[in-house]
């Protein structure tokens, strides 16, 4: 019976090889979306059916740790992993809705750079959780994550800049910003994401 108990550690990684890779997905759809010369009007519908399955996987997780009484990585390590790779789903879907709730028919400069770099960032996080059972090798992807963060940075102030330098009409202000503002926040969250990684693997090692 007490096997029974055991968690079945591969379900924890498959997890999150899972997720990543809806993710990644989602983030390839959002940075076509923004480099196009038009803005797809069924982004949302495209978007969404991954959205969901990302939260399902993130539902399932939280419900196994309720259950399992041992798990291969702490507890809150694997809930705050799974939580912060969820999070960066829920932005990216949050912010294409934006551009349509808005009705944004300009190209928002910096939109696009921000989402290649958000794109990069996805793949550097699914080679890093590809195989977290082992860890030290991961370490260069991690980082490959925060430096591609310093650059998303650099990009969003001189695209905040350049918003209020050259565009008058604040209500057009406002709505690129927010979209700005999000797309910085995904990379934050990429980063957030790497930065867990980073922790398990020192507190592992």
């Amino acid at each position: 019976m007490f096997n029974r108990l055991l968690p079945k550690e591969e379900k924890y990684f498959e997890d999150f090889k899972d997720i990543i890779s809806h993710i990644q997905e989602m983030a390839r759809i959002t940075h076509a979306f923004f480099a196009a010369p038009e803005y797809d009007p069924n982004i949302y519908l495209k978007l969404k059916p991954l959205e969901r399955r990302c939260d399902e996987i993130w539902s399932r997780v939280v419900k196994r740790l309720n259950k399992n009484f041992i798990t291969p990585l702490d507890r809150e390590d694997i809930f705050a992993l799974i939580k912060k790779i969820d999070d960066i789903a829920d932005i990216l879907l949050g912010v294409c809705a934006r551009v349509e709730m808005y009705n944004l028919s300009e190209t928002v400069e910096g939109s696009e750079k921000l989402a290649a770099i958000i794109v990069l960032q996805t793949k550097e996080l699914e080679v890093a959780l590809q195989d977290l059972k082992n860890p030290g090798a991961q370490i260069n992807e991690c980082k490959a994550v925060k430096d591609l963060e310093t650059e998303a940075d650099t990009v969003y102030r001189a695209s905040i800049k350049k918003l209020f330098t050259e565009e008058k009409d604040p209500l057009v202000i406002f709505k690129k910003k927010e979209v700005l503002d999000m797309l910085e926040g995904a990379a934050d969250k990429c980063q957030s994401t790497a930065n867990i990684i980073l922790q398990v693997l020192i507190k592992n090692s």
